[in-house]
């Protein structure tokens, strides 16, 4: 994986990745800039030691099921030190005066020897279009590429020179899974505290939810869930409490795809499974007849506009259906317009939380589905290797 070294570490990474990190913020827009000034305020005080100290308080929480110092809303966000960054084992979680019990750690995976390779005027479209055909399942088709062994060569931002052939530019195209979550699919109990790690920069966790602007794919009762911009080697607490499905997104990088879903119990208490139902547009009823909140739509009549205020605790907004209220999990995977045209076919928001990875029951299955078996699932590679390793 290629990631930006922590603080205090050096790494011949950190003279290309800031050129990476500004197209990726161009490109999604304003909101890391909005997320940065303040999506989440409960921050943990850190000493010289790296302590913990007692969090500020937003004066929202009045749950008592939740744990000290975790809000209901913005959980509990420390800059570091981060006892389990990398590769360190489940025993890191005793390190924790409130402790975790899973951990889901935030990459950007974008091979360091492609960038050179995506500036403008490096590959003609010719290339480009034959490198993204061969690497659709992948894997690298040469047949796709009209001239595997065509050398480029482009320049660092070091203003050293590189030379790959197209066929190893593909391979690099195709060994790229982007932004994401790991595991981007995690079964909990209710009262589960989950580990956020911030292994690279520019990262967050926010419920996909109304008052994000977004589409409710959270459980009723459920409130905009946000954590602040996590800085590199810190971390972020969230206790999962109400049973059901969460969708969730990191606001910088939703545009290319980063989400991801946790089940909590057997996620039937969901106000929307986030799967198939996300895109119904006719009504749906209960076992009773009673139309749920995932599908009420506001009568013809009724003013829509929601209160001030905003009112999470029943779920729903005055007037209207919650998942009505805001964008749904964006159907285009913007990582292309980052790598000059690349691109690896790894899943859109709206396509990894659909995809047959991450229904809900196969997370409560497995415990955990890893973001490389949501890209297999959408490039359509992951049987065929199967076989062929069968076949072998």
């Amino acid at each position: 994986m290629t990631n930006t070294p922590a603080a205090g570490e050096s790494s011949d990474e950190q003279q290309w990745f800031p050129v990476a990190r500004r197209s990726v913020l161009r490109a999604a827009g304003a909101s890391a800039v909005l997320l940065g000034m303040g999506a989440g305020t409960t921050v943990a005080q850190s000493d010289e030691d790296g302590q913990e100290g007692t969090p500020q308080d937003d004066g929202d929480s009045d749950d008592d099921s939740q744990m000290d110092g975790l809000d209901p809303i913005f959980g509990l966000a420390s800059a570091g030190p981060n006892p389990c960054m990398g590769d360190a084992s489940e025993d890191c979680f005793e390190s924790f005066d409130v402790q975790p019990a899973h951990e889901v750690e935030m990459h950007i995976d974008l091979p360091e020897e492609l960038f050179p390779f995506t500036a403008p005027g490096v590959l003609d479209d010719e290339t480009i279009e034959s490198i993204n055909a061969a690497v659709t399942d992948g894997m690298v088709d040469t047949d796709e590429l009209d001239d595997p062994e065509l050398e480029v060569t482009a320049q660092t931002p070091a203003g050293e020179e590189v030379t790959l052939t197209v066929e190893e530019i593909a391979t690099a195209l195709a060994e790229t899974t982007a932004f994401h979550f790991q595991p981007a699919g995690l079964a909990v109990e209710p009262g589960d505290v989950v580990l956020f790690s911030a292994e690279t920069p520019d990262h967050a966790f926010a419920a996909y939810h109304p008052r994000h602007g977004r589409q409710n794919l959270v459980p009723d009762g459920v409130g905009p869930i946000s954590s602040p911009l996590v800085p590199v080697g810190g971390y972020w607490l969230y206790q999962f409490e109400t049973e059901g499905v969460y969708d969730a997104y990191c606001p910088p990088h939703e545009p290319f795809g980063m989400v991801m879903r946790v089940v909590v119990g057997d996620g039937t208490e969901s106000t929307d499974d986030g799967d198939d139902e996300m895109d119904e547009e006719s009504t749906t009823t209960a076992d009773g007849g009673e139309e749920t909140n995932a599908t009420t739509t506001a009568s013809s009549d009724e003013t829509t506009t929601p209160t001030e205020s905003g009112d999470e605790t029943d779920g729903q907004m005055d007037g209207e259906a919650m998942e009505d209220t805001g964008r749904p999990p964006t159907e285009e995977n913007n990582l292309a317009s980052i790598l000059g045209g690349l691109d690896p076919n790894v899943p859109s928001a709206a396509a990894a939380l659909d995809s047959a990875a991450l229904d809900p029951q196969t997370i409560v299955d497995e415990g955990s589905v890893s973001w490389d078996d949501v890209v297999s699932d959408h490039r359509g590679g992951g049987d065929d290797e199967d076989d062929e390793d069968e076949s072998a």
